[in-house]
């Protein structure tokens, strides 16, 4: 079965794995101690999280395997899985990867790969007795220069045929080629990615990072522009709320995909004070989504921030994800 509809109120939800300890620190202690704080996380809105995004990591890593999940989510959360990380690790050594790859076994491997989260999503449904990851984020790999839009379109037919357990499949937009510019990703457009979405069921739609798109643009505007464009086009499902900085912070070098919060009055923001994204973006942002009267309220809004430091104790990374989940998520626009 398929989820075609969206929601009346957007589903809360955390990039959590970009913003958590790693795995081997403490002993995996700490890692579990921000997932329990994140079960009682609740922003000064009185939001609390509806829906995680977990990564689809190289294969190997229990991160996305069921034995972690039943240890570290909470059963009352849905999931968004996100193949981007398996996706960056394969283009690194096969750069033809991607479901637009015009090298067939490229695109069949990665076609595999969103194969393995419908398996995972058939594993957690039957667990827990009703559908768990509700969305697949896939992505346009491997650009223009290695890909085509036909390409795409035959891998889409391949997915779309399968029973997805509950899942719908959201396309997140990443940074596109732009001559003379050096891309974070390096996909397709927007437009490109609209104009196959347009074309598919009502199950299929369009994710906004808020971090890529304006990486993309090398400007605040760019996220807006993107998501007024999903909603026009009715395909807007998700606004995820992830910074970027056009000079030097301590997430590093300007325009860097590296999850930099917003900019806010509150302290435990205060080290992203580089960032573009603030409040007054934000906000922005969510008025454009909702300013089409065809477009439904997204499915997903929410945030994927990191920490400034690997050093990021649990209680500090709490406090970033408390603060970044309330800028986006408090404001009027999604009240």
């Amino acid at each position: 079965m398929t989820t075609t509809s969206t929601a009346a109120t957007p589903r809360a939800t955390l990039g959590a794995y970009a913003l958590s300890p790693s795995p081997d620190e403490d002993a995996g202690r700490a890692e579990a101690a921000f997932y329990e704080g994140l079960a009682e996380l609740t922003t000064a809105g009185g939001h609390r999280i509806d829906a995680l995004e977990l990564p689809l990591l190289p294969t190997g890593s229990p991160r996305i395997e069921l034995p972690w999940i039943t240890r570290h989510v909470q059963p009352r959360w849905d999931l968004v899985v996100t193949c981007i990380p398996r996706v960056m690790t394969h283009l690194a050594t096969l750069p033809a990867y991607g479901l637009a790859s015009t090298d067939d076994d490229a695109r069949r491997r990665a076609v595999a790969d969103v194969a393995a989260v419908r398996d995972l999503a058939h594993s957690l449904a039957d667990a827990s007795g009703r559908p768990r990851i509700t969305a697949i984020e896939v992505h346009t790999a491997p650009g223009p220069d290695l890909g085509s839009l036909d390409a795409l379109a035959r891998s889409f037919e391949e997915i779309l045929a399968w029973d997805l357990a509950g899942a719908q499949v959201l396309v997140e937009h990443c940074d596109a080629a732009v001559p003379g510019q050096a891309a974070a990703k390096g996909f397709f457009t927007l437009d490109d990615e609209l104009a196959i979405v347009r074309d598919l069921p009502r199950s299929v739609g369009i994710g906004i990072n808020w971090g890529r798109s304006a990486i993309e643009g090398r400007s605040a505007t760019t996220p807006v522009e993107h998501t007024r464009a999903a909603a026009d086009a009715g395909r807007l499902r998700a606004v995820i709320f992830s910074g970027a900085s056009d000079v030097e912070t301590p997430w590093g070098a300007p325009w860097r995909d590296a999850h930099i919060p917003a900019h806010s009055p509150d302290p435990a923001l205060a080290a992203s004070s580089g960032s573009l994204l603030t409040q007054a973006t934000t906000s922005a942002t969510l008025a454009a989504a909702g300013e089409h009267p065809h477009q439904d309220q997204p499915l997903y809004v929410g945030a994927k921030v990191s920490a400034p430091r690997s050093g990021a104790d649990v209680r500090t990374r709490l406090a970033i994800a408390r603060a970044s989940l309330g800028l986006a998520l408090d404001a009027p626009a999604v009240r």
